[in-house]
């Protein structure tokens, strides 16, 4: 998973907007498709993260395994101060494994001036699934939160307290949808990563509260390694002192006029909690 990765930037014009609630299963009007939120197959679900750059000016989307998808797109939605923004974006077809694409954290004019949003705290993350042969369209949706602003999930079950040692400025934590590699065991929650813009160990605390947990682990970037918790009255808290995997990268920065980056991609994780 080192190989160098050639993506394209798109730049994409953040605006407030309304969240939108969504239940399952409904109806896309217009076409007759039938929307199914987070009852994909753990197996089928590709492996999502959001990763921060160190100008906090854009981030980078990163997915494994959407290319079993015949299509695909991607909606964002978080809170900049007391504002909502959004970006959405469609992965271009056939879909790559892996597939990344850098977002930008504000809006560009066709000047090239551009605004960068400020006071980063939590978001949802949708991504629509389209199979061929299926009248079906798979939603996962989850949440993320930028460690600086806000250190829990907005759904209350995961939270994450750096210790001093950590640089939580440039922090993502994040719901993965699937995995980067499979399990044989069943999973409990979701899978969960923190993102990061550096190789040192991310050390702290986590608290999560989900009850019939019977083991965890954290994968490394090759296998997975077991983990340590304690538990009481239904909360899991696991300390972490460790160090992020990665993988290379080149994008375009749209917000310096198209100049390109290699960068790496650290991640902590997914980690895995088992029935």
């Amino acid at each position: 998973m080192k190989n160098l990765l050639r993506v394209l930037f798109f730049s994409v014009l953040l605006s407030a907007c309304g969240a939108k609630n969504i239940s399952t299963p409904q109806t896309n009007q217009g076409t007759g498709t039938k929307l199914l939120v987070n009852e994909l197959a753990p197996a089928e679900r590709p492996f999502i993260v959001l990763v921060p750059h160190a100008t906090n000016k854009v981030f980078t989307f990163l997915a494994i395994n959407a290319n079993r998808a015949k299509t695909a797109t991607l909606d964002l939605e978080y809170q900049s101060g007391d504002l909502l923004k959004g970006a959405r974006a469609t992965l271009e077809t056939p879909i790559a494994n892996p597939y990344v694409k850098a977002i930008i954290l504000g809006s560009c004019s066709t000047g090239g001036k551009c605004s960068f949003d400020q006071n980063l705290k939590s978001g949802t993350m949708k991504l629509k699934l389209n199979f061929a042969g299926q009248n079906v369209t798979h939603v996962l949706k989850g949440d993320f939160t930028f460690i600086t602003g806000q250190n829990n999930l907005p759904d209350g079950k995961v939270t994450f307290t750096p210790s001093k040692a950590t640089v939580k400025g440039n922090l993502i934590l994040l719901n993965s949808f699937g995995l980067s590699k499979p399990v044989d065991k069943e999973i409990v929650l979701y899978p969960i990563v923190i993102s990061s813009v550096s190789d040192k160990n991310i050390v702290g605390k986590f608290t999560i509260n989900q009850s019939g947990i019977t083991s965890a682990a954290i994968y490394d970037g090759q296998n997975y390694q077991p983990l340590t918790y304690t538990e009481k009255d239904g909360t899991l808290t696991i300390a972490l002192n460790n160090k992020p995997w990665s993988m290379k990268a080149e994008i375009t920065r749209d917000d310096e006029k198209g100049s390109k980056e290699s960068l790496n991609l650290y991640l902590l994780g997914p980690i895995v909690l088992f029935k």
